[in-house]
């Protein structure tokens, strides 16, 4: 009878000892949702204006670190706009442009680092339905000029649906694992 008991016990600390863990690995994990979302945009996203914008302005939900930022403005002849480097002030980006040119779709690709160390990409786009400068239109509008406006979003959380199910998997191998160790630490004891 002790033997079992014994034997027993050993599968009880196993067991105690993986939720344990489960528990300790959630209540240290960072959460998920606490990704940058980008909430404001210069010229806003999808907007249709008539007068070129001499830069790109976003706003971001928390700081972006000053490396690692990289924005493309492609227009509708495939050339690309972006002028310089990405200019970072805690959550602010700044991107100066080149004089735009014709008519059309502006694609905006934008990669940035958060705080937190994550890249984060992001995309707009926005409409010139006037040519610009390049293409012999109006002079672009001057910085400061443009108001930043909210971006349209359903939620701040830009965390892949997947994440949490990556989490159960990670914990069903720890379990698994503190079993199957159990199982062989408890064998000998036949």
């Amino acid at each position: 009878m002790s033997y079992r008991k014994g034997r027993l016990t050993g599968a009880v600390r196993v067991i105690a000892a993986a939720i344990f863990s489960v528990v300790i690995i959630f209540a240290l994990a960072p959460p998920a949702a606490a990704h940058t979302a980008l909430t404001e945009t210069s010229p806003e996203d999808g907007s249709q204006i008539d007068t070129a914008p001499s830069e790109i302005q976003l706003q971001f939900s928390e700081a972006i670190l000053t490396v690692g930022a990289n924005i493309v403005v492609q227009g509708p002849d495939s050339r690309e706009y972006q002028e310089g480097k990405p200019q970072i002030v805690q959550d602010k980006v700044t991107q100066p442009l080149k004089p735009l040119g014709p008519s059309g779709e502006y694609r905006v690709e934008i990669r940035v680092v958060a705080d937190d160390g994550h890249p984060n990409p992001f995309g707009m786009r926005f409409t010139l339905t006037k040519p610009g400068p390049a293409a012999g239109g109006a002079q672009a509008v001057g910085p400061g000029l443009t108001a930043l406006r909210p971006v349209p979003t359903g939620s701040e959380n830009n965390a892949p649906r997947w994440a949490p199910w990556l989490a159960v998997a990670a914990t069903l191998i720890l379990v698994s694992g503190a079993v199957l160790f159990g199982r062989r630490a408890t064998h000998g004891l036949d």
